[in-house]
């Protein structure tokens, strides 16, 4: 028992046994538009913050938050959405190795880009990549208020967990935690 705990320590706490998470271009039709995606680059992370101001008033995340979190290979996978070769929206995810998860720590559409399927079509790949990964759920956290991302996340298959009081830095609106179970 203790090997194979000691083994399972090793491989989810040291980064070098942790694979670096990839994902291959690809070129997708999504409600009869053609978009290409692929893994954020920092190159991107200017034009990501855009995005997180044209849908909030002001970035949630920081340029430096962006950066930290694309030089996180082995946990972290950031992917972004292009039409015509310009980013549309974005989604980054977390491995939480411990318990098995992959956590959406944040998605991104532009505004005009909005109710199209792409978020719907970032959320079932970052459930197939779970998969793959053999992780067991798919996590996130949306604001209490925001009534029409809940609904999408539950006809995607998340379940209400509990609520996170004053979550939010900007407002201190709590969240709802949300998970979908993906051994089903």
């Amino acid at each position: 028992m203790f090997e194979k705990f000691k083994e399972w320590f090793v491989n989810t706490t040291n980064p070098t046994k942790r694979p670096i998470l990839d994902f291959t271009r690809r070129i997708v039709m999504i409600s009869g538009h053609q978009y290409m995606v692929r893994m954020a680059k920092e190159q991107d992370i200017q034009t990501l913050v855009e995005i997180e101001e044209r849908i909030y008033g002001k970035a949630p995340w920081s340029y430096a938050a962006f950066r930290i979190e694309l030089q996180r290979p082995c946990d972290r996978l950031y992917l972004v959405i292009e039409e015509d070769q310009q980013i549309v929206g974005f989604m980054g995810t977390a491995i939480d190795w411990y318990h098995y998860d992959l956590h959406i720590t944040n998605i991104g559409i532009t505004p005009s880009y909005q109710n199209r399927g792409i978020g719907t079509y970032l959320i079932s790949t970052a459930k197939n990549y779970a998969r793959h990964l053999k992780l067991h759920s798919l996590s996130l956290e949306v604001r209490v208020h925001n009534l029409s991302a809940r609904r999408l996340y539950e006809s995607l298959g998340f379940r209400n967990q509990h609520i996170k009081p004053r979550y939010y830095l900007d407002n201190h609106e709590d969240a709802v935690d949300m998970q979908a179970n993906l051994l089903r």
